[in-house]
């Protein structure tokens, strides 16, 4: 079983809108209880770099046809050409996905037109797709190449363009352990952006050295000593930690979130343990 404290302090964001991440390989079985994640619930699905694109494209119509909204990652770097873009979101458009998450993606270093989200935000094409919502990157910990300042401008100049194209922006971060940086983060895109939802990444249910490996491929490397202090006498244990002591931080630092705030699902050790959790942790008075 997963470690826990099943407090009550997160039940109000719990209970919101959740999303998760999930590879397009794994839509075939993805059979989530409706009670736990309805339908009609956003579910990312990655832009993976050395995968056919056209894995994403019939994933997202799968999950269409069972009734969700799939969040399609558009990775700017993925790209080779102008023409492989414009046909990537042709496809999509077609089928009906209406939501994007628009990230510069790997490598660093790149050959393709595209190198930033931005590029793709302002191509032509964009405003004839179908694309009505684009999520925007966060970075509660900030970014190991890119200043806050940076960080900051950028995000400015994507919402903006998202409001030139009346396409609706919103932020899903990187997923981290210390719930006082999230809020923090949470707190300062409200005041900066006050009708701008944001969704705090999260990892989901996952055994800790598997957790670890993930945190320091993804670069979250600032939060890791909160997370080896929580976790305690566990670390090293194949035992499953659950993200219940930072969506309890998070909502005992933002109380009052004017409900602009959801919980984002980084399902590491799949998709099924994490929406158990959500499920059990739903069921508290």
């Amino acid at each position: 079983m997963p470690e826990t404290s099943l407090s009550v302090l997160s039940d109000r964001m719990i209970n919101g809108d959740i999303s998760l991440e999930l590879p397009p390989d794994s839509t075939d079985k993805f059979r989530p209880d409706t009670k736990v994640l309805p339908q009609g619930a956003k579910v990312f699905l990655p832009h993976l770099e050395g995968k056919p694109p056209e894995r994403q494209i019939t994933a997202a119509k799968t999950l269409i046809e069972m009734g969700y909204t799939p969040v399609v990652h558009l990775g700017a770097r993925h790209f080779e050409t102008e023409a492989d873009f414009t046909r990537h979101l042709d496809a999509h458009s077609v089928n009906g996905v209406t939501h994007a998450l628009f990230l510069g993606g790997n490598p660093n270093r790149y050959t393709g037109p595209f190198g930033q989200a931005l590029d793709l935000l302002r191509h032509p094409s964009l405003p004839d797709s179908g694309i009505r919502t684009a999520f925007l990157g966060g970075y509660p910990e900030g970014h190991p190449d890119i200043s806050e300042n940076a960080l900051d401008t950028a995000l400015d100049a994507k919402i903006a363009r998202c409001r030139d194209i009346a396409i609706t922006p919103g932020i899903v971060t990187q997923f981290a352990f210390d719930g006082e940086t999230m809020a923090c983060f949470a707190q300062k895109m409200q005041a900066r952006h006050p009708d701008v939802r944001i969704r705090l990444g999260l990892a989901g249910v996952t055994s800790l050295p598997r957790l670890i490996r993930y945190a320091i491929m993804c670069g979250v490397g600032p939060s890791l000593s909160v997370l080896r202090k929580s976790s305690g006498k566990m670390l090293g244990v194949l035992a499953d930690k659950d993200p219940s002591d930072v969506t309890d931080t998070i909502e005992r630092c933002m109380p009052d979130h004017g409900g602009q705030v959801d919980l984002h699902f980084f399902p590491f050790g799949g998709w099924k343990k994490t929406l158990d959790w959500v499920g059990t942790y739903r069921k508290l008075p």
